[in-house]
């Protein structure tokens, strides 16, 4: 018998998005506040509102759904906030630093301010535990592994309590063997701690990169395997005949054992699926050069497809840890609709990236926020409904967001509130239009062969002004817009990336002979 339904879930900082498209192509789109504590209880939300508009229980709509798709921004939230495990990391002695001397990196636009702070490390120095043991540029090896050296590692960590180990040794792509022998006497000593192998994870040449990532894959790890433990077991007790697939950075479908293993692919799985969602839109008028623009509560996010295809980053810096798998190209900034206007040492108005999130949210949602915030300012300009968000279920304040824009903004800077609010509304705009041009200009694209798409619950009441600024003649507003990622993940298919490292002099029969065998294999 044919599945009635597929379900997209989307989580978001402020709000969850649920998509739920029918046999017969009929799709609705439900919106309910996130709840970042507790993220698997705004999908039991969702599905109650589903259930209240459509008379289906849970349990019918997921029992009957071939397809149950998670976006989630649990890693990312975890990276952001420094709430990941307690992790340790084994590395080749003499190699324990190489994540804090990061190649000598630092940030565009800081790289001569000498008070811009170091980035804070997701490893702190005592668990960062060298071991003997060296494999040199060919493949051989120098030093044997010293496996007491591991051992004692081991012991430290249970001392520490750590909760996740990452082993990245130096040329370990071209000899592994001394990384998954350490790996054994880390599962046989620490059986409960979640274990990520660089070489495994991260075949490739690059020492610092390869450590980065698995570094950064350890430290979400526990925190994916939970949410996807606690998610699945809620899917199962509602019946669902078929696993849970979650939504990767690399805009593909993956089961939640890879995620929890993989944990570094889910870092941004929930943008990523705009670009899939922006084609199919985009379709019957046979548009391939797509800007989407997804404004949230908490965000923006811009991805960008040109001629069909995405724009694919690996060896990035996000969030300013070194991150190697590919993964879909998406600028984020704090520019959403709880993002919160200020003002600076200079005495000048600025917006973000702080958020007021969906607790307490914005001063308008009557929820405690006292700061104002874009959604405010879009109420007070007359750019949102006064009567409520969520199909009314969230009943604005005008009054509120007056209020707080006043208090904070208006009246210290000698401006009407209608003005203070203009104000905000303009900023947040010019700092949207710089993140556009970072994935158009600065990657050579002309904005102006492109069509702007509008995502997300925020963006309706921008986008015309953002479109008119970039010099873009045309702009696609779909009925599905502020649920678009979601509706990407249920026309996304399943997509694993395999990488094997291959340094060989690029001549000769043998070396295409090698590149196939690697390929074929």
């Amino acid at each position: 018998m044919r599945s009635k339904y597929r379900l997209g879930i989307d989580a978001g900082g402020t709000f969850t998005d649920f998509i739920l498209a029918r046999a017969n192509g009929d799709v609705q789109i439900f919106k309910v506040l996130s709840t970042p504590t507790e993220p698997t209880k705004a999908i039991r939300n969702g599905l109650a509102l589903i259930s209240d508009e459509t008379g289906l229980s849970a349990a019918e709509i997921v029992s009957q759904s071939d397809l149950c798709i998670n976006g989630t921004t649990v890693g990312l939230n975890a990276l952001i906030t420094h709430t990941g495990a307690k992790t340790g990391l084994i590395a080749t002695r003499g190699h324990e630093d190489s994540i804090e001397i990061r190649l000598g990196h630092k940030e565009d636009g800081y790289r001569y301010d000498p008070e811009y702070p170091p980035a804070t490390m997701l490893v702190p120095r005592h668990l960062r535990k060298g071991v003997n043991e060296r494999v040199i540029s060919d493949g051989s090896v120098r030093t044997a592994l010293s496996e007491e050296d591991v051992r004692d590692a081991c012991r430290y960590f249970i001392s520490e309590g750590v909760e996740s180990v990452a082993i990245s040794f130096v040329w370990s792509v071209l000899h592994p063997e001394h990384e998954m022998r350490a790996a054994e006497i880390v599962r046989e000593m620490m059986p409960d701690v979640r274990l990520t192998i660089g070489s495994r994870l991260y075949p490739q040449v690059r020492e610092y990169t390869r450590t980065s990532t698995a570094i950064v894959n350890a430290y979400l790890a526990p925190i994916l395997q939970r949410y996807v433990e606690g998610v699945d077991a809620y899917f199962r007790e509602l019946g669902s005949k078929h696993p849970v697939r979650y939504f990767q950075s690399n805009g593909g479908l993956a089961l939640g054992k890879v995620v929890a293993d993989q944990s570094v692919y889910a870092i941004n799985s929930g943008p990523a699926s705009a670009p899939q969602a922006a084609l199919d839109v985009g379709a019957p008028w046979d548009e391939k050069n797509i800007i989407t623009c997804d404004m949230g509560g908490t965000s923006f996010d811009i991805t960008l497809t040109k001629d069909g295809k995405a724009n694919v980053n690996k060896n990035i810096d996000f969030l300013r840890y070194r991150i190697g798998i590919p993964m879909i190209q998406v600028e984020t900034l704090g520019a959403g609709g709880g993002s919160i206007g200020w003002i600076d040492e200079m005495g000048l108005m600025q917006m973000g990236p702080q958020s007021a999130g969906s607790e307490p949210g914005p001063a308008c949602y009557g929820q405690g926020g006292e700061r104002p915030t874009t959604t405010d300012a879009n109420l007070v300009l007359g750019y949102l409904n006064a009567d409520g968000l969520v199909g009314g279920r969230l009943p604005l304040d005008i009054e509120q967001s007056r209020s707080a824009i006043k208090t904070n903004l208006a009246d210290p800077l000698g401006l009407s509130v209608e003005k203070a609010a203009y104000g905000m509304f303009t900023i947040v705009n010019n700092n949207m239009v710089n993140a556009i041009r970072r994935v158009s200009v600065e990657r050579g694209y002309d904005p102006r062969d492109f069509v702007l798409m509008g995502a997300g619950g925020a963006t309706g009441a921008h986008i015309t002004a953002l479109a008119r600024e970039m010099g873009i003649s045309k702009v696609l507003i779909s009925k599905l817009a502020s649920g678009l990622c979601a509706y990407g993940q249920i026309i996304s298919d399943v997509k694993y990336n395999y990488m094997a490292p291959a340094p060989l002099r690029l001549q000769g029969a043998e070396a295409a002979q090698t590149l196939d065998g690697l390929f074929n294999g």
